[in-house]
This record gives C-alpha cells, sequence and structure tokens, in this order.
C-alpha cells in the first residue's frame, strides 16, 4: 500500500514544481512488502510528466539507526528540501535530530505518541497526525456510546496499531484484547475467533483492509458467533465493502464505517489523478482508492502548494563524510525551511474526506465516516445507512443505539426456583414473585421476549475447590441462558466470571430464623407461684383462725367483751372480736401494717400468736418462692445473634446448601486457617533472635477461631437442600437456619400464620441482589439503565410494598425477658388493685345511700308522728284549762311561751318531748305523753 501512497508523493511533486527539489522519504521495510513496485515504477523519471525532481525512498531493513543516518547522507549530496519521516522510533529520533543539526524542514507523519519533546521544533518540524490515529478514535466513540466490555480488536498492517500506540482505549471502563490478523486461511483465522470467545469476548472490531474483512466476516458468519449476542464492527480505510460469502441460518448483523468523500473533490480532482496512475501501476483505480491515498493526496498537494509559494530554492547539500560534523544550519536554509513550515499556521485545504486543517501544531484531517448496518441471512443482504462519525462530533446517528436490532430479540432467562418472595414457582416454567414482577416492567422498557426455565440444581451458583461452578452461574457461564434472575447476591468471585447489572435491591446480609420461644405469659403469674391445693389450704385456714378468733373472744370470761369493768380505763380501748374483726384482724395480720389490737384473754392471745408465725412463714416461703420462679424463667435466654447460637449445643444450624451464606461461613473458616497456620510458623520458627521471639512471646493465639467452630458445627449438622427442608427443621424447634434477610423477614411477616417464626441477630455480610448476565454482555448495559429508570419512577418500591406489606401477618411482639419482667407476667396485681379499688367504690355507694335514704324515711315517720302530738296536746289543754276555770275560748298559753318537740331515739323507738319555755321557765312535757 504505501508504494501507491509514494507513487502519489512523486507525480504529486511534478505536479506543481518545475525546479529540481528531492524529497527524501524515510520508512521501515517489514510492514510494506510492495516497495519493489514503486521502484520499478520511478526507473524512468522522464516518463512522468517531466519530472525534474526525486523522491527518494530510504528503505530501512533494520532498526539500526547508524545504518539509517548513513543512507540518508548518501543521497544528500545531491541535496534535498524535505525530510519525511516514517521511520520507527527509535531511527526517527536520529533522522529528526539531523534535520535539525541542518536546518532541512522535516515532516513526521506518525502518531505523536511516538514523538519526545524535543523533536516538536516550532521552525522545523511540521507534525502531520496520520489518517488511522484519527479513526481509531471511532473505536473509543462506539465502546463508550454503547457501553461495551469484552472487546478484541483485530487489525492488520493497513493501520499498523505496533506504530500506532494503543492509548485510544485508555481509561475505559472495559476489558479489551488486540490481535494482529494472524492469516487470511480460514482455519486459523476460525481458531483465533475461538480463542477469543473462550475469553469472554463478545465485541468484534475489525480494523483491516477490505481483504481481511471480508476472510473474518466469511469465517464468522457459519458459526454461532453471528448470534445475536454478539456484536461486529468493521472500520476500514477502503471506499466499500462488500462480503457475498457472509451468509448465516438466522440473521447477522455487521456495523461498518466507510469513508465518506467531498463528491466534488473526488469527481473533479482526485479521480481524473487516480486515472492518470492506472497507466503506471493498474491496480490505481478509483474504486480500488483508499484514505491513506486520498490523504497524501490532499497533503502533497497542500506541500507542494506550499513550497512553490515560498520560493524554496535553497537545498541542503552534505557529503556523506560531513554528515557527522554538520556544526549547525546555514542562516539561508533555516530562513527558508522556517519560512515554509509556519506557512502553514492557519491554511487548510479541503481534502477528499475532509479538510485539512492546522489544529494545536499539528496538521490533521476532519474525517467523515459513514456508517451502516449490514444484514445478512441465508438468502439475501441488505445495507441501510443510520449515520455518520467525524472525529470532532463523533458519533451522529438516526437512532440512539447502533445495536437496536430490526425486531424483537428473545432471550433464555434462568430463574433461582424457590425463593420466596423474590421466585415463587408455580408449576410448569412458570413463576411469580418480586423478580418476575421486576422481568415484566423491563420487558416493557426494553421490548424483548423471552423463556424461563429453572436452575437445574435449584441453586445460585458457588464455585468448589476445583474452581467449578454450579446454579445459574453455570448456566450462564456455559452459555445456556443471557440472563439470570433472583435474589443473586453481588460477590467478588461470581464477578470474575460473570456480569452483574446495578443493583435493584438494598444491602441484604444474613440473619439467623429461628422458632419463636414459647413464654408462658401470665397475668396472674404471681399466684401460680404456689400449687392450687396450698392456696385452698391457706384460704381455710384464713377462714377458720377468723371464726376461732371470734369464738375465744366470746366464750373467754377474761375476754373484753365479757369483762368490760376491768378494762374501763385501759388505752388504747379494747377491741370486741366480732366475727368481722377477726376476718379483718387475719387479714391485716399477713400484710407488713400488722392486726392492730390482739385479744385480751390468754387463749385468744395463743390463737393470734400461732396465726401470725402460720402467716410469717406462709408469707416467708411465698416470697422466696416467687423470687425463685421469676429468676429461673428469665434465666432461660433465647438465641439472639451468631455469638449466641455458637456458644450453646442443644440447636443445630446451618445455611443453605450451596448458598451465598455456605460460602461466606467457608470462606471464613479457611481464612482463619491460613492465619493460625501463618501464626504457627512464626512461632515456631527457630530463625527468629530473642528479641524478635520476645515480641512475639506476648501473642499467645491472636487468631480468632469462631467461624473455624461454627463451620465444624454446620457440616455435623448438615446442610438443608431446600428452604422447606430448613423451615421443617426450624419448626421442630430444634434447628437454626441462616439465610438472607429478606427471605428470612418474609417468612416471619407472611407464610407463618401462627407466628411461630422469628428472626434474630445483626445483619452481617450484607451485599446487594442484582440480575446476572453473560461475563461481557451488551446486556449488562441495558437492563441497568432500565432498572434505573424503574428506579426513578419509584416502580421498585412498589414491588417491594407489594410482596412484603400486603397481607402481612400482625404477630404479637417478643417481650425481652432479660429487661424486666412484662406487664403480661405482672399485670395481675394491677388487676387485683383496681378490683380491690372497684370494691371501694361500691362499698361507698352503699354507705351514701344509708346515709342519705334513712334519714329521709325517718322524718316521714317523725311527720306524721308530729302531727299526733300535737292534737294530742291541744286535746290535754283544753281539759286543763276546763279544770283550771278557763274557757274554751282562752288561751291555755300565755303568747310568749313557745313549745318545741325533740325526738330522741332509744332502743329503736321514738320518744316525743316538748319543752315548753315562758319567760325563762321551761316545763317538761314529755312525761305526759
Amino acid at each position: 500500500m504505501l508504494s501507491r501512497v509514494l507513487l502519489c508523493i512523486v507525480l504529486l511533486h511534478q505536479s506543481v514544481l518545475v525546479q529540481t527539489l528531492d524529497v527524501v522519504a524515510v520508512l521501515a521495510e517489514e510492514k510494506h512488502k510492495s516497495l519493489k513496485l514503486l521502484e520499478d515504477t520511478l526507473k524512468d523519471e522522464g516518463q512522468l510528466h517531466g519530472w525534474t525532481g526525486a523522491v527518494k525512498v530510504i528503505k530501512l531493513n533494520d532498526t539500526n539507526p547508524i545504518t539509517a543516518l548513513d543512507k540518508v547522507c548518501s543521497v544528500m549530496s545531491e541535496g534535498a528540501v524535505l525530510l519525511i519521516d516514517m521511520a520507527d522510533p527509535l531511527t526517527g529520533q536520529l533522522l529528526r535530530s539531523f534535520a535539525r543539526s541542518t536546518g532541512l524542514p522535516y515532516v513526521t507523519l506518525l502518531d505523536k505518541a511516538t514523538l519526545i519533546e524535543k523533536d516538536f521544533n516550532p521552525d522545523l518540524h511540521l507534525q502531520i497526525e496520520p489518517p488511522g490515529s484519527v479513526l481509531m478514535g471511532v473505536v473509543r466513540d462506539v465502546i463508550t456510546h454503547e457501553h461495551l466490555t469484552g472487546i478484541a480488536v483485530l487489525y492488520d498492517n493497513s493501520f499498523d496499531l505496533d506504530k500506532i500506540p494503543k492509548r485510544f482505549l485508555t481509561g475505559l471502563p472495559a476489558q479489551h484484547l488486540f490481535q494482529e490478523i494472524a492469516s487470511s486461511s480460514h482455519n486459523a483465522t476460525l481458531r483465533q475467533l475461538y480463542r477469543l470467545e473462550d475469553n469472554q469476548i463478545r465485541n468484534f472490531f475489525i480494523v483491516a483492509n477490505k481483504e481481511n474483512v471480508k476472510t473474518i466476516l466469511e469465517t464468522a458468519s457459519g458459526t454461532k458467533l453471528m448470534d445475536e449476542k454478539y456484536h461486529w464492527f468493521v472500520l476500514t480505510k477502503d471506499m466499500s465493502i462488500t462480503c457475498q460469502g457472509c451468509k448465516t441460518h438466522g440473521r447477522g448483523t455487521v456495523l461498518l464505517f466507510t469513508g465518506q468523500p467531498n463528491n466534488d473533490i473526488m469527481q473533479n480532482e482526485y479521480i481524473p489523478f487516480i486515472r492518470g496512475l492506472s497507466k503506471y501501476i493498474s491496480t490505481f483505480t478509483a474504486d480500488g482508492s483508499n484514505i491513506d491515498e486520498a490523504f497524501i493526496f490532499d497533503l502533497m498537494n497542500m506541500i507542494g502548494t506550499r513550497l512553490v509559494n515560498q520560493n524554496v530554492d535553497q537545498s541542503v547539500s552534505l557529503n556523506q563524510s560531513d554528515c557527522y560534523s554538520v556544526t549547525g544550519p546555514e542562516p539561508e536554509v533555516y530562513n527558508q525551511s522556517r519560512a515554509f513550515i509556519h506557512s502553514f499556521v492557519n491554511r487548510s485545504r479541503n481534502g477528499v474526506f475532509g479538510p485539512l486543517y492546522f489544529k494545536d501544531n499539528v496538521l490533521t484531517q476532519r474525517l467523515t465516516l459513514s456508517v451502516k448496518r449490514l444484514t445478512f441471512t441465508q438468502q439475501a443482504q441488505s445495507t441501510e445507512t443510520i449515520g455518520n462519525w467525524t472525529a470532532e462530533r463523533g458519533l451522529s446517528l438516526l437512532d440512539t443505539s447502533l445495536l437496536k436490532p430490526p425486531g424483537k430479540k428473545k432471550y433464555k432467562i434462568v430463574v433461582v426456583p424457590s425463593y420466596p418472595p423474590f421466585v415463587i414457582p408455580k408449576g410448569n416454567n412458570s413463576f411469580d414473585g418480586y423478580c418476575i414482577d421486576l422481568l415484566h416492567e423491563i420487558q416493557g422498557v426494553l421490548k424483548f421476549d423471552y423463556e424461563l426455565y429453572p436452575s437445574p440444581d435449584g441453586l445460585v451458583g458457588s464455585m468448589d475447590d476445583q474452581g467449578q461452578w454450579n446454579g445459574v452461574v453455570k448456566e450462564l457461564m456455559e452459555k445456556r441462558a443471557d440472563i439470570a434472575i433472583g435474589p443473586i447476591s453481588v460477590m467478588a468471585e461470581r464477578e470474575n466470571v460473570i456480569d452483574f447489572t446495578v443493583p435493584y435491591y438494598d444491602l441484604v446480609g444474613l440473619t439467623i430464623l429461628l422458632k419463636k420461644p414459647e413464654f408462658d405469659y401470665e397475668l396472674f403469674k404471681f399466684l401460680i407461684v404456689l400449687d392450687e391445693n396450698v392456696w385452698l389450704c391457706i384460704i381455710a385456714s384464713y377462714f377458720l383462725f377468723s371464726g376461732l378468733l371470734y369464738a375465744f373472744d366470746k366464750l373467754s370470761p377474761y375476754s373484753y367483751q365479757n369483762n368490760r369493768r376491768k378494762y374501763e380505763n385501759v388505752t388504747p380501748e379494747p377491741r370486741i372480736f366480732t366475727i368481722k374483726e377477726g376476718i379483718w384482724f387475719c387479714m391485716m395480720s399477713l400484710t407488713p401494717q400488722g392486726g392492730g389490737e390482739a385479744p385480751r384473754a390468754l387463749s385468744g392471745r395463743l390463737i393470734a400468736a400461732t396465726w401470725w408465725l402460720f402467716g410469717f412463714i406462709v408469707i416467708a416461703t411465698y416470697t422466696a418462692n416467687l423470687a425463685a420462679f421469676l429468676t429461673v424463667s428469665r434465666l432461660d435466654e433465647p438465641i439472639k445473634s451468631l455469638d449466641d447460637l455458637s456458644s450453646q449445643h442443644t440447636v443445630k444450624y446451618a445455611p443453605h446448601n450451596g448458598s451465598a451464606a455456605m460460602v461466606y461461613f467457608q470462606r471464613m473458616a479457611e481464612i482463619e486457617q491460613k492465619f493460625y497456620s501463618i501464626w504457627k510458623n512464626m512461632s515456631l520458627d527457630d530463625t527468629l533472635n530473642p528479641v524478635e521471639r520476645a515480641k512475639l512471646a506476648v501473642w499467645d493465639y491472636p487468631v480468632s477461631n469462631k467461624y473455624t467452630k461454627l463451620w465444624e458445627t454446620m457440616k455435623l449438622s448438615g446442610f438443608p437442600h431446600s428452604l422447606e427442608e430448613a423451615l421443617t427443621s426450624v419448626k421442630n424447634g430444634t434447628f437454626a437456619y441462616i439465610g438472607d434477610a429478606a427471605e428470612n423477614q418474609y417468612q416471619t411477616m407472611r407464610s407463618m400464620e401462627n407466628c411461630d417464626l422469628w428472626q434474630v441477630g445483626e445483619e452481617f455480610s450484607r451485599k446487594p441482589f442484582a440480575l446476572a448476565v453473560q461475563n461481557g454482555s451488551p446486556l449488562r448495559n441495558d437492563l441497568s439503565t432500565a432498572i434505573l429508570q424503574l428506579l426513578n419512577q419509584r416502580m421498585l418500591e412498589k414491588l417491594k410494598k407489594k410482596w412484603w406489606d400486603k397481607n402481612k401477618v400482625k404477630c404479637p411482639k417478643l417481650e425481652n425477658e432479660s429487661e424486666g419482667i412484662s406487664l403480661n407476667n405482672i399485670g395481675g396485681v394491677f388487676i387485683l388493685i383496681a378490683g380491690g379499688a372497684a370494691l371501694a367504690l361500691v362499698c361507698l355507694g352503699f354507705e351514701l345511700y344509708f346515709f342519705k335514704y334513712k334519714p329521709k324515711q325517718a322524718s316521714k315517720n317523725y311527720g306524721v308522728a308530729k302531727s299526733h302530738s300535737k292534737a294530742n296536746i291541744c286535746q290535754d289543754e283544753n281539759g286543763a284549762r276546763k279544770q283550771n276555770g278557763v274557757s274554751n275560748g282562752g288561751k291555755a298559753l300565755s303568747e310568749d311561751s313557745q313549745v318545741t318537740p325533740s325526738v330522741e331515739r332509744k332502743n329503736g323507738s321514738s320518744l316525743n318531748i316538748f319543752n315548753r319555755q315562758k319567760r325563762g321557765v321551761t316545763f317538761n312535757l314529755g312525761d305526759s305523753l
């Protein structure tokens, strides 16, 4: 290819120069195998339209810089006005140093990363960015736009990536490989592609000429590498790509990036020039030209114009013997070279595939590429233009994505079969649950079809000691599924073999699921301290001694009620022990308040003392028994943490077989063993000096063996193979299940109607849940985008409420007996208080009733008696007056006399007493009544 480029240089110089001005081009030979064609074509310079100068091509057979400089010096005797540097980096540094010493302007058609700082001499150096360096921006833009990972860049010498440093992918979060196309044979190409596929490569960039592109596409089209999960991108410098042999049983899709020329320049300038070359080299045709040749056409026209306009007529001539003794450039030559180089600043030229312009001290081309989608099946092919690419604007597409398929895609999705509420099996490969609802929402966003099938072993996936995987992870690794859905924890070891989307659920740790402890809550727990028969005996004794106190006080001649004269002046006043007083005395004797005044008779005192002794023993026994009863009930502490679980031996415990929890405990135990081995080796190391051994002596056993003990106990307990098996063991009360907190929470809230399960312990080893895809799959970005969209729409929150809050069982709160006696056990005391207060209120009501109602009845009876008394008094007075000679019309009582009735209760009868007062004299008339 380069021979064609250099022929362009020769002919373009002939078209713009009339004097003899030689140009020296230095290039490495190993990448350019057709230079012999150039030499044969340039034998007769007179044939090239009167060309009087020459392009002196120096081919470097090795990388020895001294040899290269000797070859340059050998042609400098005839003079030169320009040095074009296309050598390897080491040789190029020496040649550019030679040019600066002689004042010869030099052009570097190399990637700027191969240059060093002193190469950038603004007076002598014209840096040109080759089209290959510009075109590699396509790869970066596509990867960034589509969020690709798992990338392979297959290139040939047309792009020469060995001389274009692979920095264009630096900083991208994408795994990528660069491989040179090894061979054009079908078998070698197929082996190379399958090796890449084994390395989880799903995105192939072919950066090559059209022959190699055709070979690779035809090789891949008959294999699974053209399935929809693989993406192919073709970047070439050729004008067009055809692939007649590309056929597949499904539908293959290839994205093509080819040059988009300026039609006016192409038709009016470039094609006539190419036709003129075709008589010298038959391979020069308009269809066979490429971006490199068009770039040289534009560049040499621009350089030739500058040489003519700047009147460059001073060439640098040196004998070979003088090459190593050059002290500095001639002023005339240096000034001419500087004027020539500076003439490119702010200059531009409309090129075949875009304008050439000066930017950041570099002459570059604003290339424009056409983006096309090639679709082919077994019978037909079609090509459609979907956008373009420019170096400044990047991708400009008619649609939002390069990878959008013409129709709906269908994916195989493996499901963790039984993990409520995330996945709930319904039979016949149909499922329900949080994850299934999430999948439906994602389907609505991405518009795809899917087929569900359960994990063959029912597991999420873990790696054994041989590095083999199981569960849904294995399904993804072996390409049997495109997506895995379920409560799949994001773990570092899983991320090495599969990819995860953004999390769709919060961080979830491990907790312990236990059967809820059965505490005996009794409102009257203080009563069950003693047996029922004991309480009956105490009550019987109480009433018996109450009766005995009454009987002894009634019968004893020395009691107060039978010997009142003896105790007339005794204080406090003795009490009479009736039945009521006996009951009250026995009750108060059992309290700290005391029973009050004891009987006066010796027999009564003995009965009281006997009751006191009995009451003391009963109260002391009750108090001690109550304290012991409550203490024993609180000593039976339930399991509340992983440490509690490891310190007991009655309850077995283990996680689900093959679960992330099992892997966690296994890994932790292995780490403890490794640290223990390190510590043991340090302790037993005989090479330690006394100082080091003294420092180590204080560290007797620095490594915990907590997880080692847990792991050994779990292995003895056995790992349940299903959630149902684990729940059955937990409900039996002799097993604790260690699992994800979300799963355990669901079991405690919804699945157990009897509220017989509870979740204990702080969450540990917290990890998010996410969807899993094959390593390098582009589905990761699509699914992540959909999940983030649903998160912003609060759809994930709605799904969580649906599966966790709806129909949630309200279980009673479990009291923490270790913090104190709960109201459930001591509440009977308050009921007793309330009952006593209620009884007192009832008594108060009766007292008020009798106090207010009885006097009213007495008043009514008194009114009747008063009327009868008045009538009798009047009759008696009239009779007395007659006897005393007073007529009935007179008054027996004077006006100043007054009769006042009084009522006195005595022995239940009423006695009417009337007092007559007359002038200070009172007459008692009661006796007459």
